[in-house]
Protein backbone atom coordinates (compact mmCIF):
# COMPACT_ATOMS: atom_id res chain seq x y z
CA UNK A 1 0.00 0.00 0.00
CA UNK A 2 2.78 2.14 0.66
CA UNK A 3 4.40 1.52 -2.57
CA UNK A 4 7.30 -0.57 -1.36
CA UNK A 5 7.64 -4.00 -2.93
CA UNK A 6 7.93 -7.28 -1.11
CA UNK A 7 10.93 -8.43 0.54
CA UNK A 8 10.54 -11.89 -0.95
CA UNK A 9 8.70 -13.47 -3.82
CA UNK A 10 7.41 -17.38 -4.43
CA UNK A 11 5.71 -18.21 -7.45
CA UNK A 12 5.06 -20.65 -9.75
CA UNK A 13 3.94 -19.85 -13.84
CA UNK A 14 1.54 -21.53 -16.41
CA UNK A 15 3.87 -24.62 -18.19
CA UNK A 16 2.08 -24.42 -21.28
CA UNK A 17 -1.48 -22.69 -22.20
CA UNK A 18 -3.66 -25.20 -20.27
CA UNK A 19 -3.90 -23.05 -16.86
CA UNK A 20 -5.24 -19.56 -17.87
CA UNK A 21 -4.40 -17.19 -15.01
CA UNK A 22 -2.82 -13.37 -14.02
CA UNK A 23 0.50 -13.98 -13.08
CA UNK A 24 2.75 -11.38 -11.35
CA UNK A 25 5.78 -11.56 -13.71
CA UNK A 26 4.00 -12.34 -16.82
CA UNK A 27 7.62 -11.49 -17.93
CA UNK A 28 10.33 -12.69 -15.06
CA UNK A 29 13.41 -11.71 -18.04
CA UNK A 30 11.88 -7.74 -18.21
CA UNK A 31 11.66 -8.35 -14.45
CA UNK A 32 14.94 -8.71 -13.94
CA UNK A 33 15.82 -6.02 -16.35
CA UNK A 34 13.66 -3.51 -14.59
CA UNK A 35 15.73 -3.62 -11.27
CA UNK A 36 12.68 -4.80 -9.29
CA UNK A 37 14.54 -7.81 -8.12
CA UNK A 38 17.74 -7.74 -5.80
CA UNK A 39 21.21 -9.68 -7.14
CA UNK A 40 21.87 -12.55 -4.68
CA UNK A 41 25.37 -12.98 -5.63
CA UNK A 42 27.17 -12.01 -2.81
CA UNK A 43 24.92 -14.28 -0.64
CA UNK A 44 25.54 -16.95 -2.73
CA UNK A 45 28.90 -16.60 -2.65
CA UNK A 46 29.19 -17.35 1.52
CA UNK A 47 26.74 -19.93 1.71
CA UNK A 48 27.68 -22.96 1.43
CA UNK A 49 24.44 -25.09 -0.12
CA UNK A 50 26.07 -23.83 -3.41
CA UNK A 51 29.46 -25.39 -2.91
CA UNK A 52 28.46 -29.09 -2.10
CA UNK A 53 24.90 -29.34 -4.01
CA UNK A 54 22.75 -31.68 -6.39
CA UNK A 55 21.43 -28.55 -7.98
CA UNK A 56 21.14 -28.61 -12.05
CA UNK A 57 23.11 -25.61 -12.39
CA UNK A 58 22.02 -25.44 -15.86
CA UNK A 59 18.34 -24.42 -14.44
CA UNK A 60 19.84 -21.92 -12.55
CA UNK A 61 21.30 -20.03 -15.59
CA UNK A 62 17.86 -18.98 -16.41
CA UNK A 63 17.58 -16.62 -13.56
CA UNK A 64 20.66 -14.39 -14.27
CA UNK A 65 20.83 -11.53 -16.48
CA UNK A 66 24.26 -9.20 -17.36
CA UNK A 67 26.28 -12.01 -15.18
CA UNK A 68 24.04 -11.64 -12.21
CA UNK A 69 21.52 -14.04 -10.21
CA UNK A 70 18.23 -12.36 -9.59
CA UNK A 71 15.75 -15.42 -9.36
CA UNK A 72 16.02 -18.72 -8.52
CA UNK A 73 14.18 -21.69 -9.62
CA UNK A 74 12.43 -23.76 -7.66
CA UNK A 75 11.53 -26.69 -9.87
CA UNK A 76 10.90 -27.45 -13.20
CA UNK A 77 8.89 -28.56 -16.19
CA UNK A 78 9.50 -31.00 -19.19
CA UNK A 79 8.16 -33.19 -21.40
CA UNK A 80 9.35 -36.97 -21.93
CA UNK A 81 8.26 -39.99 -24.31
CA UNK A 82 8.41 -43.32 -21.96
CA UNK A 83 7.27 -46.64 -22.08
CA UNK A 84 7.86 -49.78 -20.92
CA UNK A 85 12.03 -50.97 -21.44
CA UNK A 86 11.34 -53.92 -24.32
CA UNK A 87 10.09 -50.61 -26.91
CA UNK A 88 12.28 -49.70 -29.68
CA UNK A 89 13.79 -47.37 -28.32
CA UNK A 90 14.12 -43.50 -30.34
CA UNK A 91 17.76 -42.89 -30.92
CA UNK A 92 17.68 -39.65 -33.01
CA UNK A 93 18.74 -36.30 -31.63
CA UNK A 94 16.54 -33.41 -32.69
CA UNK A 95 12.75 -32.92 -32.84
CA UNK A 96 12.51 -33.12 -36.42
CA UNK A 97 14.44 -36.26 -36.15
CA UNK A 98 12.09 -38.34 -34.28
CA UNK A 99 9.27 -37.27 -36.65
CA UNK A 100 10.76 -39.32 -39.49
CA UNK A 101 11.40 -41.92 -36.88
CA UNK A 102 7.75 -41.84 -36.33
CA UNK A 103 7.05 -41.29 -39.88
CA UNK A 104 9.18 -44.60 -41.31
CA UNK A 105 7.85 -47.19 -38.72
CA UNK A 106 4.78 -48.89 -38.18
CA UNK A 107 3.28 -50.77 -35.47
CA UNK A 108 5.72 -49.13 -32.94
CA UNK A 109 3.50 -46.52 -31.01
CA UNK A 110 6.19 -43.54 -31.56
CA UNK A 111 3.70 -42.23 -34.37
CA UNK A 112 0.34 -42.44 -32.34
CA UNK A 113 2.39 -40.87 -29.44
CA UNK A 114 3.31 -38.15 -31.30
CA UNK A 115 0.40 -37.46 -33.25
CA UNK A 116 -1.81 -37.38 -30.09
CA UNK A 117 0.39 -35.29 -27.69
CA UNK A 118 3.57 -33.68 -29.45
CA UNK A 119 0.98 -30.58 -30.55
CA UNK A 120 0.51 -29.71 -26.99
CA UNK A 121 4.02 -28.77 -26.80
CA UNK A 122 4.52 -26.52 -29.57
CA UNK A 123 6.02 -23.60 -27.65
CA UNK A 124 8.35 -25.71 -26.66
CA UNK A 125 9.62 -26.72 -30.56
CA UNK A 126 12.09 -23.89 -30.46
CA UNK A 127 14.14 -23.15 -26.96
CA UNK A 128 15.58 -20.83 -25.79
CA UNK A 129 14.03 -18.42 -28.79
CA UNK A 130 15.23 -14.62 -27.43
CA UNK A 131 18.37 -13.62 -26.23
CA UNK A 132 17.00 -10.24 -23.73
CA UNK A 133 20.48 -9.10 -22.93
CA UNK A 134 22.24 -8.82 -26.46
CA UNK A 135 17.80 -7.93 -27.70
CA UNK A 136 18.32 -10.90 -30.60
CA UNK A 137 15.38 -12.93 -31.52
CA UNK A 138 16.89 -16.17 -31.79
CA UNK A 139 13.62 -18.19 -32.65
CA UNK A 140 14.59 -20.16 -36.38
CA UNK A 141 11.40 -18.90 -38.40
CA UNK A 142 12.17 -21.27 -41.19
CA UNK A 143 12.83 -24.46 -39.03
CA UNK A 144 10.10 -23.93 -37.00
CA UNK A 145 7.60 -23.33 -40.31
CA UNK A 146 9.39 -26.66 -42.18
CA UNK A 147 8.76 -28.53 -39.06
CA UNK A 148 5.46 -27.46 -37.95
CA UNK A 149 4.08 -27.93 -41.64
CA UNK A 150 5.50 -31.37 -41.75
CA UNK A 151 4.13 -32.50 -38.20
CA UNK A 152 0.50 -31.08 -38.70
CA UNK A 153 0.36 -32.53 -42.30
CA UNK A 154 1.03 -35.61 -41.46
CA UNK A 155 -0.52 -35.67 -38.32
CA UNK A 156 -3.78 -35.18 -40.09
CA UNK A 157 -2.92 -37.71 -42.30
CA UNK A 158 -2.12 -40.40 -38.87
CA UNK A 159 -5.68 -39.68 -37.98
CA UNK A 160 -7.22 -41.28 -40.75
CA UNK A 161 -5.33 -43.97 -40.10
CA UNK A 162 -5.38 -44.86 -36.52
CA UNK A 163 -6.90 -47.05 -35.03
CA UNK A 164 -8.59 -47.10 -32.03
CA UNK A 165 -7.99 -50.77 -30.44
CA UNK A 166 -3.53 -49.88 -30.73
CA UNK A 167 -2.06 -50.12 -27.95
CA UNK A 168 -0.56 -47.65 -26.20
CA UNK A 169 3.58 -47.99 -26.11
CA UNK A 170 4.43 -44.92 -25.51
CA UNK A 171 3.52 -41.81 -23.63
CA UNK A 172 4.53 -38.03 -23.99
CA UNK A 173 3.75 -36.89 -20.62
CA UNK A 174 5.19 -33.87 -18.54
CA UNK A 175 7.95 -35.21 -16.38
CA UNK A 176 5.65 -34.29 -13.30
CA UNK A 177 2.62 -36.90 -14.53
CA UNK A 178 5.15 -39.74 -15.08
CA UNK A 179 4.25 -43.32 -13.97
CA UNK A 180 6.55 -46.37 -14.24
CA UNK A 181 6.14 -50.30 -13.49
CA UNK A 182 9.60 -52.17 -13.14
CA UNK A 183 11.12 -51.35 -16.49
CA UNK A 184 10.32 -47.91 -17.43
CA UNK A 185 12.16 -45.97 -20.32
CA UNK A 186 11.92 -42.18 -20.47
CA UNK A 187 13.74 -40.06 -23.00
CA UNK A 188 13.48 -35.94 -22.94
CA UNK A 189 11.97 -34.04 -25.73
CA UNK A 190 14.71 -32.12 -27.59
CA UNK A 191 13.93 -29.08 -29.63
CA UNK A 192 14.46 -28.61 -33.13
CA UNK A 193 18.30 -27.88 -32.54
CA UNK A 194 18.81 -30.81 -30.43
CA UNK A 195 18.71 -29.27 -26.92
CA UNK A 196 16.77 -30.69 -24.08
CA UNK A 197 15.42 -27.68 -22.49
CA UNK A 198 12.64 -27.60 -19.17
CA UNK A 199 10.66 -24.49 -18.27
CA UNK A 200 11.02 -22.82 -14.89
CA UNK A 201 7.98 -23.85 -13.05
CA UNK A 202 8.81 -22.17 -9.44
CA UNK A 203 10.99 -19.75 -8.60
CA UNK A 204 12.19 -17.48 -6.09
CA UNK A 205 13.50 -13.59 -5.52
CA UNK A 206 14.15 -11.02 -3.13
CA UNK A 207 12.82 -7.61 -3.73
CA UNK A 208 15.19 -4.63 -4.53
CA UNK A 209 13.60 -2.34 -1.93
CA UNK A 210 13.59 -4.98 0.69
CA UNK A 211 15.48 -3.31 4.09
CA UNK A 212 16.12 -7.12 5.05
CA UNK A 213 18.34 -8.37 1.83
CA UNK A 214 20.19 -11.00 3.68
CA UNK A 215 16.97 -12.34 5.59
CA UNK A 216 15.24 -12.55 2.76
CA UNK A 217 17.15 -14.65 0.98
CA UNK A 218 17.97 -16.93 3.72
CA UNK A 219 14.26 -17.23 3.82
CA UNK A 220 13.87 -18.20 0.42
CA UNK A 221 16.91 -20.91 0.91
CA UNK A 222 14.78 -22.82 3.68
CA UNK A 223 13.15 -24.33 0.23
CA UNK A 224 16.43 -25.36 -1.25
CA UNK A 225 18.46 -26.41 1.76
CA UNK A 226 17.25 -28.93 4.93
CA UNK A 227 17.22 -26.54 7.32
CA UNK A 228 13.60 -26.70 8.40
CA UNK A 229 13.77 -30.71 7.97
CA UNK A 230 13.03 -32.23 10.60
CA UNK A 231 12.58 -36.45 10.31
CA UNK A 232 11.45 -37.19 13.10
CA UNK A 233 8.50 -34.86 13.27
CA UNK A 234 7.24 -36.43 10.33
CA UNK A 235 8.26 -32.68 8.67
CA UNK A 236 9.09 -32.73 4.71
CA UNK A 237 11.64 -30.95 3.69
CA UNK A 238 10.04 -27.02 3.05
CA UNK A 239 11.41 -27.55 -0.67
CA UNK A 240 9.06 -30.62 -1.28
CA UNK A 241 6.15 -29.00 -0.13
CA UNK A 242 6.87 -25.91 -2.69
CA UNK A 243 7.21 -27.98 -5.60
CA UNK A 244 4.47 -29.13 -7.70
CA UNK A 245 2.81 -31.96 -8.58
CA UNK A 246 3.64 -31.09 -12.42
CA UNK A 247 6.96 -29.96 -11.77
CA UNK A 248 10.03 -31.46 -10.61
CA UNK A 249 12.44 -30.65 -8.41
CA UNK A 250 15.50 -28.73 -9.54
CA UNK A 251 17.98 -30.83 -6.98
CA UNK A 252 18.71 -34.12 -7.85
CA UNK A 253 18.98 -35.61 -4.53
CA UNK A 254 15.25 -34.41 -3.92
CA UNK A 255 13.75 -36.57 -7.02
CA UNK A 256 14.09 -39.91 -5.01
CA UNK A 257 11.68 -38.27 -2.03
CA UNK A 258 9.34 -36.56 -4.86
CA UNK A 259 9.30 -40.17 -6.14
CA UNK A 260 9.32 -42.28 -3.37
CA UNK A 261 6.43 -44.75 -4.17
CA UNK A 262 8.03 -45.62 -7.94
CA UNK A 263 10.62 -48.14 -8.33
CA UNK A 264 13.80 -47.99 -7.94
CA UNK A 265 14.33 -48.37 -12.14
CA UNK A 266 11.77 -45.55 -12.82
CA UNK A 267 13.69 -43.29 -10.34
CA UNK A 268 16.57 -43.75 -12.28
CA UNK A 269 15.22 -43.20 -15.36
CA UNK A 270 14.06 -39.70 -14.57
CA UNK A 271 17.04 -39.03 -12.66
CA UNK A 272 19.10 -39.77 -15.95
CA UNK A 273 16.59 -37.52 -17.89
CA UNK A 274 17.00 -35.04 -15.46
CA UNK A 275 20.90 -34.77 -16.04
CA UNK A 276 20.47 -34.18 -19.61
CA UNK A 277 18.99 -31.26 -19.60
CA UNK A 278 20.87 -28.64 -21.23
CA UNK A 279 19.05 -25.52 -19.71
CA UNK A 280 15.71 -24.00 -18.49
CA UNK A 281 13.50 -20.59 -19.55
CA UNK A 282 10.69 -18.77 -18.43
CA UNK A 283 7.76 -19.38 -20.50
CA UNK A 284 6.12 -16.06 -21.23
CA UNK A 285 2.42 -15.09 -23.31
CA UNK A 286 4.25 -15.54 -26.53
CA UNK A 287 4.97 -19.60 -25.93
CA UNK A 288 1.95 -19.48 -24.26
CA UNK A 289 0.50 -17.71 -27.77
CA UNK A 290 1.80 -20.10 -29.78
CA UNK A 291 0.72 -23.87 -28.13
CA UNK A 292 -2.89 -22.80 -27.90
CA UNK A 293 -3.09 -22.23 -31.35
CA UNK A 294 -1.64 -24.71 -32.54
CA UNK A 295 -3.69 -26.73 -29.76
CA UNK A 296 -6.80 -25.17 -31.46
CA UNK A 297 -6.33 -26.41 -35.15
CA UNK A 298 -5.16 -29.66 -33.83
CA UNK A 299 -7.99 -30.02 -32.05
CA UNK A 300 -10.70 -28.69 -34.25
CA UNK A 301 -9.46 -31.22 -36.27
CA UNK A 302 -9.62 -29.40 -40.22
CA UNK A 303 -7.31 -28.23 -42.24
CA UNK A 304 -7.35 -24.34 -42.02
CA UNK A 305 -8.55 -23.12 -45.52
CA UNK A 306 -5.89 -21.51 -46.81
CA UNK A 307 -3.68 -24.63 -45.70
CA UNK A 308 -0.88 -25.81 -43.78
CA UNK A 309 1.80 -24.03 -44.89
CA UNK A 310 0.16 -20.84 -44.78
CA UNK A 311 -1.35 -21.20 -41.11
CA UNK A 312 2.16 -22.02 -40.14
CA UNK A 313 3.90 -19.55 -41.73
CA UNK A 314 1.48 -16.56 -40.84
CA UNK A 315 1.94 -17.84 -36.81
CA UNK A 316 5.71 -17.92 -37.10
CA UNK A 317 5.86 -14.57 -38.86
CA UNK A 318 3.65 -13.18 -36.08
CA UNK A 319 5.57 -15.21 -32.82
CA UNK A 320 8.73 -13.60 -34.42
CA UNK A 321 7.51 -10.23 -34.05
CA UNK A 322 5.96 -10.95 -30.53
CA UNK A 323 9.54 -12.12 -29.59
CA UNK A 324 11.35 -8.49 -31.12
CA UNK A 325 9.24 -6.79 -29.76
CA UNK A 326 9.50 -8.28 -26.08
CA UNK A 327 13.48 -8.57 -26.27
CA UNK A 328 13.69 -4.66 -27.14
CA UNK A 329 10.88 -3.44 -24.48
Amino acid sequence: MAGKGADVYLLDTNPDAAEVKTELFANPYQTMQSGALASLDEYMKTDSYWNDTTYNKKILNAGQYDGKQYIIPLSCYYYVLSGSNDIEKVTEETLGEWLEQAEKEDGSGLKEAIDGSLYLTAGRWYQPAADYETQQVLFDKEKWTAFAESFLSLQQEWLVDMVDNIEEQYQIQPIGSLTGGEEVYVKTIPELEGRKMASVMTYGAVGMSSDHKEKAYEFLMLFLNDKMQEKEDGIENIGQVFSTTDGIAVEKSEIRNWLYDCSDVTISAVEESFEELDGAYFITDVEKTLTSDIQKVVEWGVEPENGWEKFVSDLADRVWKQYEMQVKE
